[in-house]
């Protein structure tokens, strides 16, 4: 019961101070994103409207889901669990949020390889009605896809006045469970994908040093591409840190199936539950931290931060 406690007692400290400070940082730190990314110096490359979706949802996600579980495990707070509606809407929130936030880096991701490519016609496809299109039927889609929490999930009565959010569905458990794996193993690989292919278009486009599609002064297409290039390095370091902070999870995962027996203990299911918990809120450092990434490796960010504050 004491290595319980301990690992009990860790939990709490982690999420009541790190997971408390991660929240109210990373939502000061999205609104400034959103307040940077919306001006109108920006707002002329497509994949600032990205990075605008992105932040969004990461605001939304540390506002929802995130806080929930600093509530949970850092100050013992209790969930509405005895509302079915409650269960469906949280579990459906949680599972819109959690892949729109990675969908949309990858989506600036494509769209960046596209602006740097070699063939005219391709560079004319990253354009503002593009990204509006794939931004609304990207999200459309994948509110549609995970309309089966709102059907499956419910509030179930284990004990005497104390209910869970879960499925009685085995088959559907299943697929859950699954699914869960298959993301947590494919969205890093995914992105790791698109970053890798933007690099190596962005490299040889500096090669081939190509030229704008429309022809304008050489100083305009001169601040245009230093623009495009900051906004590329932040897209970069973004994905990086995504991709790092989300092997954690994905340890996680390996050392559980690989730890996985029928008669595991009761210090080994406890283990398991806070290794868990804890690559969670590892999980949410990532859009926690975007805005300060950018500050630091960004020179037009950290301009506009500036004149953000002075009124310019």
């Amino acid at each position: 019961m004491d290595y319980v406690q301990q690992l009990t007692s860790i939990q709490t400290y982690v999420y009541a101070y790190g997971g408390t400070f991660l929240a109210v940082a990373g939502s000061l730190g999205c609104v400034l994103n959103l307040l940077i990314f919306s001006k109108k110096n920006l707002r002329k490359s497509p994949c600032s409207f990205y990075f605008l979706a992105y932040n969004l949802a990461n605001f939304l996600e540390i506002s929802t889901c995130f806080s929930q579980g600093i509530s949970v495990f850092g100050f013992n707070g209790n969930l509405p669990t005895y509302s079915t509606t409650y269960c469906r809407l949280m579990y459906y929130v949680g599972y819109v949020l959690d892949v729109l936030s990675p969908f949309y880096l990858i989506l600036a991701s494509i769209d960046r390889s596209i602006a740097t490519s070699r063939n005219a016609r391709i560079r004319r496809l990253s354009n503002h009605r593009l990204a509006y299109a794939c931004i609304l039927i990207g999200t459309i889609f994948w509110m549609l896809f995970h309309i089966h929490a709102v059907f499956f999930f419910k509030s179930i009565q284990i004990m005497p006045n104390y209910n869970v959010c879960y499925t009685d569905s085995n088959v559907y458990l299943a697929f859950a469970n699954y699914y869960a794996l298959s993301k947590t193993f494919c969205v890093p690989i995914l992105m790791l994908i698109c970053e890798i292919h933007t690099i190596r278009s962005f490299r040889l486009a500096h090669r081939a040093a190509i030229a704008p599609v429309s022809t304008v002064a050489s100083t305009v297409g001169g601040a245009k591409r230093q623009k495009d290039g900051q906004l590329m390095k932040i897209l970069l370091i973004n994905v990086t840190v995504y991709i790092l902070f989300n092997l954690t999870p994905v340890i996680v995962c390996i050392y559980k199936q690989l730890t996985q027996s029928e008669n595991e203990s009761f210090d080994e299911m406890q283990l398991d539950s806070f290794l868990t918990n804890v690559s969670t809120l590892v999980y949410y450092i990532p859009p926690s931290i975007s805005c300060y990434i950018n500050l630091v490796v960004s020179k037009t960010f950290r301009a506009e931060i500036k004149k953000l504050f002075l009124y310019k």
